[in-house]
């Protein structure tokens, strides 16, 4: 049996990348194969994400739309708005007030902001613009007058934006440009042979799922095709990429790219073109439910894209609501299991700090904040690649010294399993204590992983490796 030289493994830098994305003769020294509540957005290590509080206290029914208005006056009328059963709410002083009533059960609702006034759209009830005073109401009238139903809004080259009509799915309606007065206005020509309209692709078996503005296109989404539209005379007749999305919800914009989900995974379009940037996670997107892929939310917050993709099992392991995250700086991938799944985000600004929201069924919920998700413990679990320490797989290690280094994780669990192990059977090895704690414990196995795993109420703690001070192999047979 040969002595092997003392070993760090403490870069874990390319984050998660799934037993199913690459075989194990190719996996990266630097990647682990599960990462649950934790991100590695400071190089090299692992840090327990933060936690979620709730915002204005509970609503009566799972989130159908929200959306944050920014008055471009004075600012006194911004409001951030939530639909939930059949009514629309603002927050008011911390407290969710009604607004708009009588709505229509189960309609996803939908805003952008033109002139100065919120725009609403479900589907179902007339488009309704509002100030946002609080001593006005939703109108139909004015910039609103005679503007189609739609399921989805959005504002672009001057004008307003709307498709998802009952009649015309496919049809994508636009406003005149403002009226050059002091105060401006937009009017609606939808007549069905002359009006202001481009049809995409109609009646080919498929409808709009969505629209986003980019930099320079209006791109229309369907579930398997994605068209653009450059201004109301030019318009793609084909489609030039073949995929689309099932959630307008899951599309994302930021800085020169437009992100999405589609059932073959996450994409990212941008003048390079389209790229799919998610095989190592393809083992969740290829086992959630295809009932979700319609309430696939996405957001960011600057550093990273999230997408709630619902409950998976993976791997012979089940994973509750979970979110992947994808960091836009190292392109490293982790996983989050938030309380519940979100179908809808945005941006919310009180006046001192612009957060992160997400809706689901229970709540509106400040993203990253805290230390618990709404008062419950943080549930944490991290898995490394398979280490052979030699680089070969046909010796036997046997491991009876190693440290495990850390900031603040005291209270959690160092364990491990070998290659003859049942995937999900984990050997202890030691509750963490000190920050640096040498451990004596014998380990035997021509091929070995550690797990790390526990629950949190405290500060974010770092893991940041492991040192393997006592290691031995022998050829067997």
């Amino acid at each position: 049996m040969a002595d092997l030289d003392l070993q760090q493994l403490v870069d874990f830098k390319n984050g998660l990348i799934c037993p199913g994305a690459v075989g194990e003769s190719k996996f990266p020294l630097t990647a682990v194969t599960e990462s649950t509540n934790f991100n590695f957005n400071t190089i090299g290590a692992v840090t327990l994400r933060n936690g979620t509080t709730t915002l204005g206290g509970g609503l009566p029914g799972s989130l159908l739309g929200l959306y944050e208005f920014r008055d471009g006056g004075a600012g006194t009328n911004n409001r951030l708005v939530a639909v939930s059963g059949t009514a629309l709410y603002y927050l008011s002083t911390a407290t969710w007030t009604s607004k708009r009533s009588s709505l229509t059960a189960l309609s996803p609702a939908r805003f952008t902001t033109f002139l100065d006034y919120l725009w609403m759209v479900n589907g179902t009830e007339d488009t309704a613009i509002w100030s946002g005073a609080v001593g006005d109401s939703f109108v139909t009238t004015g910039n609103a007058s005679g503007a189609p139903k739609g399921q989805y809004i959005e504002n672009f080259r001057g004008r307003v934006w709307i498709t998802g009509n009952t009649s015309f799915p496919d049809r994508v309606y636009y406003s005149s440009r403002p009226t050059a007065t002091a105060t401006p206005v937009v009017t609606w020509d939808t007549d069905v042979t002359t009006g202001s309209w481009i049809d995409i692709s109609p009646n080919d078996g498929d409808n709009v799922t969505g629209i986003k503005r980019s930099k320079n296109t209006l791109l229309v989404f369907k579930r398997n095709h994605l068209y653009k539209i450059f201004s109301s005379d030019e318009s793609e007749p084909d489609p030039k990429i073949y995929v689309g999305t099932y959630s307008n919800e899951s599309i994302v914009a930021y800085k020169d790219s437009v992100y999405f989900h589609h059932p073959t995974g996450i994409y990212r379009l941008n003048d390079d073109g389209i790229e799919n940037i998610s095989l190592p996670v393809k083992d969740y997107l290829n086992n959630m439910s295809a009932s979700f892929y319609t309430n696939v939310c996405g957001w960011t917050d600057g550093e990273c894209i999230y997408f709630s993709i619902g409950d998976v099992t993976a791997n012979g392991v089940t994973y509750s609501k979970v979110t992947l995250v994808y960091n836009l700086f190292s392109n490293a991938w982790t996983v989050y299991s938030y309380p519940q799944d979100y179908y809808f985000a945005c941006n919310y600004n009180d006046g001192s700090t612009i957060w992160n929201l997400a809706g689901g069924s229970t709540d509106v919920s400040v993203i990253n904040d805290g230390t618990t998700d709404n008062g419950t413990p943080i549930i944490y679990s991290l898995i490394t690649r398979p280490y052979t320490f030699d680089g070969l797989f046909s010796t036997r290690k046997r491991i009876t010294k190693l440290d495990i280094v850390h900031n603040k994780m005291e209270g959690g669990v160092l364990a491990y399993r070998k290659d003859t192990d049942d995937v999900n059977k984990w050997n202890d090895i030691a509750r963490i204590e000190k920050s640096t704690s040498v451990i004596h414990k014998e380990i035997v196995g021509n091929k070995i992983w550690f797990r790390v795993f526990g629950s949190s109420v405290g500060d974010p703690f770092t893991f940041n490796g492991l040192e393997i001070l006592k290691i031995s192999s022998e050829l067997i047979g």
